[in-house]
C-alpha cells in the first residue's frame, strides 16, 4: 500500500509531463493547464497520507524498489525514503508547486507554447520529488541534475531572446561547477564507507572508532561546495537574480520553494556528517553571513522589481546557510518553509503588477497601484511585514531564531546577520512604497488598462497570505 502511494507520489508530475509534451499542442491550453495542475495536487494529496501517518512510524517509511547497483563490497538500493525531513519538504514543493501551476492557467494563458511551459513545470517537480525522497545520495544526485536541467528549460523559455537564453546558459554552467563539487563529495563517502544509504551511513559515521577527520572533511567540503551552486550562496550566486528571464511562475518555483533550497536540505539531511567537521561548519557559517549581506547591499538599488526578490532571496539564503554553520539545522529548515510562503507570494505578487502592467518591470514607471489592485497590494504588504520580521508573521519567529543561535554562537556573524536582516525591511518597503503609493508614473495606456488580477490569480495569493 505504501509503495503503491508512494510511487505515486513521484510519478503523478511525470505523467503529466508525458501527457503535455506529447498530447498538449492537441488537447489546447486550458485542458493541459488543468492537467499539468492536477498531476502536483495528486502529489499533494499523497504527501497528505503520508504525513498523516508520520505519527505511527516516526523513524519513517522505507520503501526498497530493486536492487541498483552492485560492485564486490559496495551496493545500492533504488529506493525512498518517507521520514519527518522529506515529507516536511515535499508538503510546500507540491503544496506551493499545485498553487504555482494553478496560477500559471491565468499567467500564461496568452502563449502560444503552454503545454510546453506546464510540461516543463511538471518536470521541475517530478524532479525535485525526486531530489527529496530518494533514501541514497545517487538517488537525490538524479533529482539534482534533473532540476538543473529543468530550470535551464524554463529560465530560457522565451528563446526567441537571446538574453534569456544566456541566462539560461548562465544558470546551467554554475550549477554544473557546484554538481562537480558534489559528485566528488559523494565518491569521497562511497569510497570511505562503501555505501551511499543514509541510514547506513548514519550508523557508520556515528559508530565508527578511526574516523579520518581529513577526508571527511574534504567530503563536507565539497558537498558545501554543490550546495553553493544550487542555493545560490557565494561565490556562485550571480546565476540567480538573472533567473528573472523566465515567466514569474518559474520564479517563484525556483526561488520560493524548490530548487534553491536543495543545498539546505541535502546538507540537513548529512547533518551527522557536518556536525563532526566543525571547520566546515565554520566555513559555511562565514560563507552564509557574508552572502546574506552582500545580496541585501545589492538589492537596496534594483530597479526592477523582480530583481530586488532575487536578491533578496540570495539573502535569505545566506541566513539559513548561517544556521547551518552553527549546527542549528532545525532553525534553518523552519526559515525554509516561512521563506517559502513568503516569497511565493511576493514573487506571483509581482507577476501579478507585471500582467497589469503588461510587462513592465521598472518599479520607476509604477506606482498608485493601491487602489486598482487592492487583494495584489494586501496580500504582498502581508508578504513584506514577514520577510521584514514584523512580530506575528511567520519571518519574525524564524528569522529572529536564526538570530538568536548566532548571538549565542558566534558575536561578529550576528551583527553581520542583523545588519543584513535591518537591509531587508528596507529594500521591502522600498519596493511596496515605489509600486503602490503615489501617483502613477507609467504611460497613460496603461493607465487606462490597470486593473486587478483575475481569480486563479489572486486566489494563490491569497492562500500564501494566510500562510
Amino acid at each position: 500500500m505504501n509503495t503503491n502511494i508512494a510511487l505515486v507520489l513521484v510519478l503523478a508530475p511525470f505523467l503529466g509531463f508525458l501527457t503535455n509534451v506529447f498530447f498538449g499542442k492537441s488537447l489546447g491550453k486550458s485542458v493541459s493547464g488543468i492537467i499539468g495542475t492536477l498531476s502536483v495536487v495528486v502529489s499533494f494529496a499523497a504527501t497528505l497520507y503520508f504525513f498523516g501517518g508520520i505519527s505511527a512510524n516516526p523513524a519513517g517509511i522505507q520503501v526498497s524498489l530493486f536492487e541498483w547497483i552492485q560492485i564486490s563490497t559496495f551496493k545500492l538500493d533504488f529506493g525512498l525514503l518517507l521520514d519527518q525531513l522529506s515529507i516536511l519538504w515535499l508538503l510546500f514543493v507540491t503544496g506551493i508547486g499545485s498553487l504555482i501551476h494553478l496560477y500559471s492557467i491565468s499567467y500564461m494563458h496568452d502563449d502560444e507554447n503552454m503545454h510546453k511551459f506546464f510540461a516543463y513545470l511538471n518536470l521541475f517537480v517530478f524532479f525535485m520529488i525526486t531530489l527529496v525522497i530518494g533514501s541514497n545520495l545517487l538517488v537525490m544526485f538524479i533529482g539534482w541534475e534533473g532540476v538543473g536541467l529543468c530550470s535551464y528549460l524554463l529560465i530560457g523559455f522565451w528563446y526567441k531572446n537571446q538574453e534569456f537564453n544566456d541566462a539560461a546558459k548562465k544558470a546551467f554552467i554554475m550549477n554544473r561547477i557546484g554538481d562537480l563539487g558534489l559528485l566528488i563529495g559523494i565518491f569521497i563517502l562511497g569510497h570511505l564507507f562503501s555505501t551511499l544509504d543514509y541510514a547506513t551511513l548514519k550508523t557508520a559515521i556515528t559508530g565508527a572508532t578511526d574516523l579520518n577527520i581529513y577526508w571527511l572533511s574534504a567530503a563536507a567540503f565539497a558537498l558545501f561546495i554543490g550546495a553553493c551552486g544550487k542555493s545560490a550562496q557565494i561565490p556562485l550566486y550571480t546565476w540567480l537574480p538573472d533567473a528573472m528571464a523566465g515567466p514569474t511562475p518559474v520564479s517563484a518555483l525556483i526561488h520560493a520553494a524548490t530548487m534553491v533550497t536543495a543545498g539546505i536540505f541535502m546538507i540537513t539531511r548529512l547533518n551527522f556528517l557536518f556536525d563532526l567537521t566543525p571547520d566546515v561548519q565554520n566555513i559555511i557559517a562565514i560563507v552564509g553571513a557574508i552572502t546574506a549581506l552582500v545580496a541585501a547591499t545589492i538589492g537596496l538599488v534594483q530597479n526592477d522589481i523582480k530583481k530586488v526578490l532575487a536578491y533578496s532571496t540570495v539573502s535569505q539564503l545566506g541566513l539559513m546557510f548561517l544556521a547551518l554553520g552553527l549546527g542549528a539545522y532545525e532553525v534553518a529548515v523552519f526559515h525554509v518553509i516561512a521563506h517559502a510562503f513568503f516569497k511565493a507570494c511576493l514573487f506571483l505578487g509581482s507577476g501579478s503588477v507585471i500582467h497589469a502592467l503588461h510587462g513592465e518591470q521598472d518599479m520607476r514607471k509604477m506606482g498608485g497601484l493601491k487602489k486598482v489592485m487592492p487583494i495584489t497590494y494586501a496580500t504582498m504588504l502581508i508578504s513584506s511585514l514577514a520577510i521584514s520580521g514584523v512580530p506575528l508573521f511567520s519571518g519574525f519567529f524564524s528569522k529572529d531564531e536564526i538570530l538568536l543561535v548566532a548571538f549565542h554562537h558566534n558575536i561578529p556573524l550576528w551583527i553581520v546577520a542583523s545588519i543584513a536582516s535591518i537591509m531587508t525591511a528596507f529594500y521591502m518597503f522600498r519596493l511596496i512604497f515605489l509600486t503602490f503609493f503615489k501617483e502613477f508614473r507609467g504611460t497613460e495606456e496603461q493607465k487606462h488598462h490597470l486593473h486587478e488580477s483575475p481569480t486563479l490569480i489572486t486566489f494563490p495569493l491569497i492562500i500564501l497570505a494566510i500562510l
